[in-house]
């Protein structure tokens, strides 16, 4: 039997053996070269199921309503929808590569993605954000043949920058939906049920993690919930749960009993003010022992998905659930999620009035505190811990330091209203280069008061024309009669701190305000403030400002150019790669940088090939 002869069925059964892959298009690409062969072929790789589990491997991240029209106009066909898809990926990879060449415009092409496209394109923006880099920055743990690393020598034009724009569209994307949802909430006077796991899984939001992603550890806990609920020989039925008492208040002290068996744990007090337990992502996974907010919110959304109605309390010192019963007839439970390995419910009666009493609650006032809390008073209670958590920080990052900050500035700006958060919002926002419009502008603007929102949109034009103006300026040290030294690229250690930074921009001579000049005694450098000074970044992503004397090159060890990108993915916007020659090296400029400083590559290479600077 020759191949022509082969049943259709058997064609099918072939290519249904195509692995699917999150981020491989060799099993798609398979199917899109059979489709343009021969009819046999056409006819089995257009077989709509073929491409339903490529679909589903490849597609984890959709904007809801979207995929909503989507399965309404095209059904089971998964063929047309998973080329629909492809379609909006390339579209947002045009769109990358217009904002890793061209400053000019990156806020405008971010918008768009935001705007049009959002989490439709959220799995392609992460392929690209996988993408293969050089070898001397390539993490000891990506393989060559691992998800998002097809080969270590298919490495793209521009991988570093690559990668940090992607993850910023990422990142934009998350924030932008964030913003959204609290003002959502902020205007929706009702407490809908569901509003609670998206408003605080959005916290997460700003650190590029999706909802979507909590929403799936949470369902993941449920399952496992219910299979223990039923090996304690537990109902799992509402109809038979909600008409007692006794069985809500046994189900709800082992759900409490799942959490404490999962790791889920109460904080001990030197760990309460722990950063990352503030923060969905972190405290579903690495951070699970965590604070009562934390863990009620765990226990309500699994208790919520069980079909139990259970809220958390907006209690002084710790948060609490209560779980109701739609009969009438059934009392509330009080949980103390927190506190459970000792006592899991509390008496209406005994425990919550003196607990009240304790904190100073006088029984006029006890009622507000003891009802489901809304989800506004949620987000702010946790917003507050997260501002509280930043005043103790531990070996945390300057980048996560700085995304919290965001979170709790943009949260308390919308539900509080303080417009002192605005200021210091746009004081940090350089750090988020994309959101200027995406977020501010478009998503967070619209939800505040008119006197703030004027405020916030003058300001968000103020920076846009500085971002311009930035975008349009070239800097030639050629035509300066102050010789400029080092080079943007430059490694180097400070003379007096011993720290390793990088250059990536450089004044010819001390731009900063003069209380900065006056409170760092700049005056009293051996050069004063007239000597050329460089904006650098650090090994741990700090971003100093260093006179021109206290700059020694260096060169480093292979793992110190690995954790650059780590602890400072900052740099992935300015440097592009790495020369090594002569026991020398500088880094490969962006281009961002090659645009804005044309003639500092050439002293780089100079530096590298002769020992000449200048």
């Amino acid at each position: 039997m020759t191949l022509k002869e082969l049943p259709f069925d058997i064609y099918v059964h072939i290519l249904e053996q195509l692995p699917p892959s999150a981020h491989s298009d060799e099993s798609p690409k398979t199917l899109s070269a059979c489709l343009v062969t021969n009819s046999i072929l056409r006819g089995a790789a257009s077989v709509a199921t073929l491409w339903e589990p490529h679909y589903h491997a490849r597609y984890t991240v959709s904007d809801v309503v979207k995929e909503t029209l989507r399965r309404q106009a095209l059904g089971d066909n998964w063929k047309a929808r998973f080329l629909e898809r492809i379609r909006l990926d390339r579209q947002v990879v045009k769109i990358l590569d217009g904002i890793v060449m061209e400053r000019d415009g990156r806020l405008e092409r971010a918008r768009e993605v935001t705007s049009t496209l959002s989490y439709d394109v959220w799995n392609a923006l992460e392929t690209e954000a996988l993408c293969n880099v050089p070898e001397v920055f390539r993490d000891t743990n990506e393989t060559s043949e691992g998800e998002g690393q097809t080969s270590h020598t298919d490495v793209p034009p521009h991988a570093i920058p690559r990668r940090f724009w992607a993850r910023s569209l990422l990142g934009t994307i998350a924030r932008s939906h964030a913003v959204q949802v609290w003002n959502g909430v902020k205007h929706d006077e009702e407490n809908d049920a569901g509003a609670l796991e998206t408003a605080i899984a959005c916290l997460s939001s700003y650190f590029a993690h999706p909802p979507m992603e909590i929403y799936s550890q949470l369902d993941f806990l449920t399952d496992h919930c219910r299979s223990y609920l039923i090996n304690n020989q537990l109902p799992v039925n509402p109809d038979e749960f909600n008409c007692s008492e006794d069985t809500l208040s046994r189900i709800s002290s082992s759900i409490c009993n799942f959490l404490w068996e999962n790791g889920f744990r109460a904080a001990e007090e030197t760990r309460f003010h722990v950063f990352r337990t503030r923060f969905p992502h972190w405290f579903l996974t690495t951070h699970k022992d965590t604070i009562p907010i934390s863990l009620v919110y765990i226990f309500v959304c699994i208790a919520r998905k069980l079909g139990m109605t259970a809220s958390p309390v907006d209690f002084p010192a710790r948060v609490l659930a209560i779980v109701s019963s739609p009969d009438p007839s059934v009392s509330d439970i009080f949980v103390d999620v927190f506190g459970s390995k000792n006592r899991s419910i509390l008496s209406p009666q005994q425990d919550i009035p003196h607990m009240l009493m304790d904190a100073g609650i006088a029984p006029s006032s006890m009622l507000r505190y003891i009802r489901p809390a809304s989800t506004a008073s949620m987000v702010t209670r946790a917003s507050r811990n997260i501002m509280s958590s930043l005043s103790h920080p531990e070996d945390v990052s300057e980048v996560d330091l700085h995304t919290a900050l965001y979170v709790g500035l943009s949260v308390n700006l919308i539900f509080m209203n303080d417009w002192r958060h605005l200021v210091t919002i746009m004081k940090h926002i350089d750090r988020f280069p994309l959101d200027i419009l995406a977020v501010l502008t478009d998503a967070l603007a619209p939800g505040l008061n008119p006197s703030i929102r004027k405020q916030l949109l003058a300001s968000c034009k103020a920076a846009h024309e500085d971002e311009d103006e930035t975008a349009a300026s070239v800097t030639l040290r050629s035509t300066l009669s102050t010789p400029i030294k080092h080079f943007v690229g430059m490694i180097f250690k400070h003379v007096r701190y011993e720290y390793t930074g990088y250059i990536y921009r450089w004044d010819s001579s001390c731009m900063a305000s003069e209380n900065w000049i006056t409170s760092m005694s700049v005056d009293l450098l051996p050069r004063g403030r007239h000597q050329p000074f460089y904006h650098i970044l650090t090994q741990g992503g700090s971003l100093r400002y260093v006179a021109e004397e206290n700059i020694q090159p260096t060169t480093l060890e292979p793992y110190a150019y690995r954790q650059l990108f780590e602890h400072a993915p900052e740099a992935g916007r300015y440097f592009d790669g790495l020369v090594q020659d002569n026991g020398r090296a500088r880094l490969r400029l962006s281009p961002e940088l090659l645009s804005a400083y044309p003639e500092d590559n050439d002293v780089g290479e100079r530096w590298v090939k002769e020992g000449v600077r200048g």
